[in-house]
Protein backbone atom coordinates (compact mmCIF):
# COMPACT_ATOMS: atom_id res chain seq x y z
CA UNK A 1 0.00 0.00 0.00
CA UNK A 2 2.73 2.39 1.13
CA UNK A 3 5.14 1.74 -2.69
CA UNK A 4 1.34 2.00 -4.34
CA UNK A 5 1.24 5.58 -2.65
CA UNK A 6 4.78 6.96 -3.53
CA UNK A 7 4.03 5.86 -7.10
CA UNK A 8 1.05 7.99 -6.71
CA UNK A 9 1.92 10.55 -5.51
CA UNK A 10 4.91 10.36 -7.74
CA UNK A 11 3.02 10.43 -11.14
CA UNK A 12 0.99 13.27 -9.69
CA UNK A 13 3.60 15.44 -9.02
CA UNK A 14 5.19 14.08 -12.42
CA UNK A 15 1.40 15.37 -13.76
CA UNK A 16 1.90 18.47 -12.05
CA UNK A 17 4.95 19.44 -13.62
CA UNK A 18 3.68 18.55 -16.82
CA UNK A 19 0.83 20.64 -16.44
CA UNK A 20 2.74 23.98 -15.30
CA UNK A 21 5.65 23.31 -17.80
CA UNK A 22 2.58 23.47 -20.51
CA UNK A 23 1.38 26.59 -19.29
CA UNK A 24 4.73 28.68 -18.89
CA UNK A 25 5.06 27.54 -23.05
CA UNK A 26 1.62 28.44 -23.48
CA UNK A 27 2.29 31.78 -21.88
CA UNK A 28 5.88 32.57 -23.57
CA UNK A 29 3.83 31.83 -27.02
CA UNK A 30 1.17 34.25 -26.30
CA UNK A 31 3.77 36.88 -25.18
CA UNK A 32 2.64 36.71 -21.23
CA UNK A 33 4.96 36.49 -18.73
CA UNK A 34 3.33 34.34 -16.08
CA UNK A 35 3.73 35.62 -12.08
CA UNK A 36 5.97 33.15 -11.52
CA UNK A 37 8.57 34.29 -13.98
CA UNK A 38 11.22 36.72 -12.95
CA UNK A 39 11.49 40.14 -14.55
CA UNK A 40 14.75 42.19 -14.28
CA UNK A 41 13.63 45.75 -13.62
CA UNK A 42 14.82 48.06 -16.17
CA UNK A 43 15.79 51.31 -14.48
CA UNK A 44 14.06 54.27 -15.94
CA UNK A 45 15.48 57.41 -17.87
CA UNK A 46 15.98 60.70 -15.68
CA UNK A 47 13.77 63.55 -17.23
CA UNK A 48 15.59 66.18 -19.30
CA UNK A 49 16.48 69.47 -17.30
CA UNK A 50 13.70 72.11 -18.07
CA UNK A 51 14.59 74.48 -21.58
CA UNK A 52 15.84 77.89 -19.26
CA UNK A 53 13.47 81.12 -20.58
CA UNK A 54 13.97 82.35 -23.35
CA UNK A 55 14.80 85.97 -21.38
CA UNK A 56 17.87 83.68 -19.34
CA UNK A 57 18.79 81.60 -23.14
CA UNK A 58 22.28 82.28 -24.09
CA UNK A 59 22.89 84.96 -26.74
CA UNK A 60 25.56 84.88 -29.39
CA UNK A 61 27.91 87.25 -28.57
CA UNK A 62 27.81 90.55 -30.67
CA UNK A 63 30.54 92.71 -32.95
CA UNK A 64 31.90 95.44 -30.39
CA UNK A 65 29.41 98.85 -31.54
CA UNK A 66 30.97 102.29 -32.07
CA UNK A 67 30.07 104.70 -29.12
CA UNK A 68 26.39 106.46 -30.36
CA UNK A 69 26.21 109.41 -28.00
CA UNK A 70 24.41 111.97 -30.77
CA UNK A 71 21.25 112.92 -29.85
CA UNK A 72 19.18 115.01 -27.37
CA UNK A 73 21.88 114.46 -24.10
CA UNK A 74 25.25 115.70 -25.03
CA UNK A 75 27.97 114.62 -22.94
CA UNK A 76 30.83 116.70 -20.78
CA UNK A 77 33.76 114.24 -21.94
CA UNK A 78 34.73 111.44 -24.76
CA UNK A 79 37.82 109.18 -24.14
CA UNK A 80 37.42 106.64 -26.72
CA UNK A 81 39.26 104.76 -29.66
CA UNK A 82 36.92 103.30 -32.78
CA UNK A 83 37.28 101.16 -35.31
CA UNK A 84 37.50 103.50 -38.57
CA UNK A 85 38.35 103.01 -42.59
CA UNK A 86 41.47 104.98 -43.25
CA UNK A 87 39.52 106.10 -46.42
CA UNK A 88 36.70 107.60 -44.13
CA UNK A 89 35.53 111.18 -43.48
CA UNK A 90 36.30 112.77 -40.27
CA UNK A 91 33.60 115.99 -39.32
CA UNK A 92 34.70 118.05 -36.36
CA UNK A 93 33.08 121.57 -35.43
CA UNK A 94 34.07 123.58 -32.53
CA UNK A 95 31.95 126.87 -31.08
CA UNK A 96 35.14 128.01 -29.12
CA UNK A 97 38.27 126.18 -27.57
CA UNK A 98 40.47 124.22 -29.14
CA UNK A 99 41.05 121.72 -31.81
CA UNK A 100 44.03 119.56 -32.54
CA UNK A 101 44.37 117.08 -34.79
CA UNK A 102 46.82 114.11 -35.79
CA UNK A 103 47.43 111.41 -37.89
CA UNK A 104 48.87 107.98 -37.32
CA UNK A 105 48.86 104.58 -39.16
CA UNK A 106 46.16 102.37 -38.22
CA UNK A 107 42.54 101.61 -38.50
CA UNK A 108 41.48 103.45 -35.74
CA UNK A 109 40.00 107.35 -34.51
CA UNK A 110 41.18 108.22 -31.25
CA UNK A 111 38.88 111.19 -29.64
CA UNK A 112 39.32 112.74 -26.56
CA UNK A 113 37.40 116.00 -25.79
CA UNK A 114 36.01 117.57 -22.99
CA UNK A 115 34.04 120.66 -22.60
CA UNK A 116 33.97 123.57 -19.35
CA UNK A 117 30.54 124.29 -20.00
CA UNK A 118 27.39 122.20 -20.31
CA UNK A 119 26.69 118.84 -21.81
CA UNK A 120 26.99 119.89 -25.07
CA UNK A 121 29.71 117.48 -27.07
CA UNK A 122 27.79 115.28 -29.50
CA UNK A 123 29.11 112.58 -31.07
CA UNK A 124 28.86 109.80 -33.31
CA UNK A 125 30.60 107.25 -35.36
CA UNK A 126 30.54 104.40 -37.56
CA UNK A 127 33.38 102.71 -39.83
CA UNK A 128 33.58 105.35 -42.65
CA UNK A 129 31.78 107.93 -40.58
CA UNK A 130 32.70 110.37 -37.59
CA UNK A 131 30.99 113.47 -36.58
CA UNK A 132 32.25 115.49 -33.08
CA UNK A 133 30.39 118.69 -32.49
CA UNK A 134 30.18 121.20 -29.95
CA UNK A 135 26.37 121.74 -29.97
CA UNK A 136 25.61 125.56 -31.10
CA UNK A 137 21.58 125.39 -29.57
CA UNK A 138 22.26 124.28 -26.70
CA UNK A 139 20.67 120.40 -26.87
CA UNK A 140 22.99 119.23 -24.57
CA UNK A 141 22.29 121.47 -21.26
CA UNK A 142 21.01 119.56 -18.52
CA UNK A 143 17.99 122.08 -18.12
CA UNK A 144 16.62 120.80 -21.34
CA UNK A 145 16.63 124.66 -22.85
CA UNK A 146 17.49 124.33 -26.81
CA UNK A 147 18.29 127.90 -26.28
CA UNK A 148 19.71 128.01 -22.90
CA UNK A 149 23.25 126.04 -22.07
CA UNK A 150 26.12 127.39 -21.88
CA UNK A 151 28.44 125.06 -23.82
CA UNK A 152 31.43 126.76 -22.54
CA UNK A 153 35.33 126.06 -23.72
CA UNK A 154 35.83 122.68 -25.68
CA UNK A 155 39.18 121.07 -26.04
CA UNK A 156 39.67 118.27 -28.81
CA UNK A 157 42.68 116.18 -29.50
CA UNK A 158 41.26 113.66 -32.70
CA UNK A 159 44.34 111.61 -33.76
CA UNK A 160 42.58 109.54 -37.36
CA UNK A 161 44.17 107.15 -39.88
CA UNK A 162 46.56 109.40 -42.33
CA UNK A 163 44.38 108.86 -45.11
CA UNK A 164 41.09 109.73 -44.05
CA UNK A 165 39.04 112.99 -45.39
CA UNK A 166 38.55 115.62 -42.98
CA UNK A 167 36.56 118.58 -42.81
CA UNK A 168 36.90 121.24 -39.84
CA UNK A 169 34.91 123.63 -38.55
CA UNK A 170 35.10 126.53 -35.70
CA UNK A 171 33.34 129.89 -34.30
CA UNK A 172 35.89 131.28 -32.25
CA UNK A 173 38.36 128.35 -31.66
CA UNK A 174 41.72 127.52 -33.03
CA UNK A 175 42.31 124.50 -35.48
CA UNK A 176 45.80 122.84 -35.65
CA UNK A 177 45.90 119.62 -38.09
CA UNK A 178 48.94 117.79 -39.38
CA UNK A 179 49.73 114.50 -41.18
CA UNK A 180 46.28 114.28 -43.33
CA UNK A 181 46.63 112.72 -46.43
CA UNK A 182 43.20 113.11 -47.56
CA UNK A 183 41.45 116.05 -48.51
CA UNK A 184 40.64 119.14 -45.71
CA UNK A 185 38.30 121.26 -46.14
CA UNK A 186 38.24 124.07 -43.28
CA UNK A 187 35.85 126.85 -42.44
CA UNK A 188 36.44 129.56 -39.01
CA UNK A 189 35.23 132.62 -38.24
CA UNK A 190 37.22 134.10 -35.68
CA UNK A 191 39.73 131.30 -34.74
CA UNK A 192 43.43 130.83 -36.46
CA UNK A 193 44.03 127.96 -38.38
CA UNK A 194 47.45 126.36 -38.42
CA UNK A 195 47.74 123.02 -41.05
CA UNK A 196 50.76 121.81 -41.83
CA UNK A 197 51.93 118.29 -44.01
CA UNK A 198 49.13 118.12 -45.89
CA UNK A 199 48.83 115.39 -48.61
CA UNK A 200 45.77 116.40 -50.93
CA UNK A 201 43.84 119.06 -52.13
CA UNK A 202 43.02 122.13 -49.40
CA UNK A 203 40.00 124.40 -49.32
CA UNK A 204 40.31 126.99 -45.99
CA UNK A 205 37.36 129.43 -45.53
CA UNK A 206 37.93 132.04 -43.15
CA UNK A 207 36.56 135.80 -41.31
CA UNK A 208 38.88 137.33 -38.96
CA UNK A 209 41.17 134.77 -38.02
CA UNK A 210 44.73 134.38 -39.31
CA UNK A 211 45.43 131.45 -41.48
CA UNK A 212 48.93 129.61 -41.73
CA UNK A 213 49.16 126.54 -44.26
CA UNK A 214 52.95 125.14 -44.49
CA UNK A 215 53.31 121.94 -47.09
CA UNK A 216 50.37 121.04 -49.06
CA UNK A 217 51.04 118.17 -51.65
CA UNK A 218 48.51 119.48 -54.10
CA UNK A 219 46.06 122.71 -54.95
CA UNK A 220 45.61 124.81 -52.22
CA UNK A 221 42.61 127.37 -51.55
CA UNK A 222 42.48 130.14 -49.02
CA UNK A 223 39.85 132.57 -48.52
CA UNK A 224 39.24 135.38 -45.70
CA UNK A 225 37.90 138.46 -45.38
CA UNK A 226 40.08 140.46 -42.30
CA UNK A 227 43.10 138.02 -41.62
CA UNK A 228 46.37 137.16 -42.57
CA UNK A 229 46.72 134.61 -44.97
CA UNK A 230 50.09 132.51 -45.30
CA UNK A 231 50.93 129.98 -47.73
CA UNK A 232 54.15 127.90 -47.96
CA UNK A 233 55.16 125.08 -49.66
CA UNK A 234 52.63 124.40 -52.27
CA UNK A 235 53.01 121.38 -54.52
CA UNK A 236 49.96 122.30 -57.22
CA UNK A 237 48.43 125.72 -57.60
CA UNK A 238 47.85 128.25 -54.85
CA UNK A 239 44.92 130.78 -54.42
CA UNK A 240 44.61 132.92 -51.89
CA UNK A 241 41.83 135.96 -51.44
CA UNK A 242 41.24 138.76 -48.64
CA UNK A 243 39.81 141.98 -48.17
CA UNK A 244 42.07 143.82 -46.02
CA UNK A 245 44.33 141.44 -44.73
CA UNK A 246 47.92 140.65 -45.94
CA UNK A 247 48.69 137.48 -47.92
CA UNK A 248 52.16 135.67 -48.13
CA UNK A 249 52.82 133.18 -50.50
CA UNK A 250 56.15 131.57 -50.70
CA UNK A 251 57.39 128.17 -52.06
CA UNK A 252 54.93 127.18 -54.58
CA UNK A 253 55.81 124.43 -57.03
CA UNK A 254 52.33 124.57 -59.29
CA UNK A 255 52.27 126.56 -62.20
CA UNK A 256 49.31 128.59 -61.21
CA UNK A 257 49.37 131.49 -58.31
CA UNK A 258 46.41 133.85 -57.56
CA UNK A 259 45.96 136.22 -55.38
CA UNK A 260 43.84 138.72 -54.20
CA UNK A 261 43.40 141.82 -51.32
CA UNK A 262 41.20 144.81 -51.23
CA UNK A 263 43.62 146.78 -49.32
CA UNK A 264 46.08 144.10 -47.83
CA UNK A 265 49.50 143.56 -49.08
CA UNK A 266 50.34 141.08 -51.15
CA UNK A 267 54.36 139.37 -50.74
CA UNK A 268 55.12 136.68 -53.35
CA UNK A 269 58.29 134.87 -52.53
CA UNK A 270 59.94 131.92 -54.83
CA UNK A 271 60.39 130.28 -58.43
CA UNK A 272 58.54 130.89 -61.27
CA UNK A 273 57.70 127.88 -63.61
CA UNK A 274 58.49 128.33 -67.22
CA UNK A 275 54.79 127.56 -67.91
CA UNK A 276 53.47 128.73 -65.28
CA UNK A 277 50.70 131.91 -64.84
CA UNK A 278 51.07 134.21 -61.71
CA UNK A 279 48.28 137.06 -61.06
CA UNK A 280 48.05 139.16 -58.12
CA UNK A 281 45.89 142.18 -57.37
CA UNK A 282 44.93 144.71 -55.32
CA UNK A 283 43.30 148.38 -54.82
CA UNK A 284 45.60 149.93 -52.43
CA UNK A 285 47.82 147.69 -51.14
CA UNK A 286 51.47 147.19 -51.44
CA UNK A 287 52.65 144.47 -53.73
CA UNK A 288 55.85 142.72 -52.94
CA UNK A 289 57.66 140.42 -55.51
CA UNK A 290 60.60 138.57 -54.49
CA UNK A 291 61.55 135.95 -57.50
CA UNK A 292 64.15 133.28 -57.41
CA UNK A 293 67.66 133.64 -59.12
CA UNK A 294 66.92 131.56 -62.08
CA UNK A 295 63.39 133.04 -63.28
CA UNK A 296 62.22 132.89 -66.53
CA UNK A 297 59.59 135.42 -66.69
CA UNK A 298 57.56 137.86 -68.50
CA UNK A 299 56.25 140.71 -66.03
CA UNK A 300 53.44 143.01 -66.67
CA UNK A 301 52.47 145.44 -63.94
CA UNK A 302 49.05 147.77 -64.24
CA UNK A 303 48.69 151.12 -61.70
CA UNK A 304 46.84 154.27 -62.03
CA UNK A 305 48.83 155.87 -59.24
CA UNK A 306 50.94 153.49 -57.61
CA UNK A 307 54.70 153.20 -57.62
CA UNK A 308 56.59 150.39 -59.50
CA UNK A 309 59.98 149.51 -58.99
CA UNK A 310 62.18 147.24 -60.20
CA UNK A 311 65.26 145.90 -59.15
CA UNK A 312 65.88 142.29 -60.17
CA UNK A 313 69.05 142.00 -61.53
CA UNK A 314 69.23 141.72 -65.38
CA UNK A 315 65.36 142.98 -66.05
CA UNK A 316 64.64 144.50 -69.24
CA UNK A 317 62.13 146.78 -69.32
CA UNK A 318 60.07 146.87 -72.94
CA UNK A 319 57.82 150.20 -72.75
CA UNK A 320 56.76 152.19 -70.59
CA UNK A 321 53.19 153.34 -71.50
CA UNK A 322 50.14 156.01 -70.45
CA UNK A 323 46.90 155.56 -71.27
CA UNK A 324 43.65 158.54 -71.54
CA UNK A 325 43.15 157.64 -67.75
CA UNK A 326 46.10 158.47 -66.71
CA UNK A 327 46.94 154.80 -66.10
CA UNK A 328 50.47 153.51 -66.26
CA UNK A 329 52.17 150.06 -67.92
CA UNK A 330 55.02 148.33 -66.74
CA UNK A 331 56.86 145.15 -68.63
CA UNK A 332 59.15 143.88 -68.26
CA UNK A 333 61.34 140.36 -69.15
CA UNK A 334 63.54 138.49 -67.21
CA UNK A 335 65.79 135.82 -68.95
CA UNK A 336 63.77 134.26 -71.82
CA UNK A 337 60.64 135.42 -70.40
CA UNK A 338 58.58 132.51 -70.58
CA UNK A 339 56.09 132.18 -67.66
CA UNK A 340 53.98 134.67 -67.50
CA UNK A 341 53.51 137.32 -64.25
CA UNK A 342 50.75 140.24 -63.68
CA UNK A 343 50.56 142.97 -61.40
CA UNK A 344 46.90 144.35 -61.20
CA UNK A 345 46.71 147.65 -58.33
CA UNK A 346 44.91 150.98 -58.38
CA UNK A 347 47.22 153.19 -55.87
CA UNK A 348 49.03 150.77 -54.20
CA UNK A 349 53.11 150.45 -54.77
CA UNK A 350 54.99 147.56 -56.98
CA UNK A 351 58.23 146.51 -55.83
CA UNK A 352 59.97 143.64 -58.02
CA UNK A 353 63.05 141.88 -56.85
CA UNK A 354 65.01 138.90 -56.26
CA UNK A 355 65.00 136.64 -53.59
CA UNK A 356 66.57 134.34 -51.74
CA UNK A 357 65.04 131.02 -52.84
Amino acid sequence: MRMRKIMTNTSSGSRVRAVILATILSALSAGVVPCMAQVVPVPPTPPAPPAPPASEAPRPPRAPRAPHLFGDEGVARIDTTVAFSPSGTVDLSLVSGTMRVSTWDRSQVRVVASTSGERSLQFDASNSHLSLEQSRDGRGSRNGSRNGGDVGSASYEVTLPAGARATLSSVSGSIDASGVRGPVEVSAVSGSVKLRDLGSTLNVQGVSGSITVVNVASDARVENVSGRISLTGVGGSASAETVSGPILVTGVRGDRVHATSVSGSLDFAGPVSPTGRYDFETHSGTSNIRLASNANVAISVETFSGSVSNDYPGATRRRNSYSDDDGSNYEYVIGRGSGRLRVETFSGSVHISQGNQ
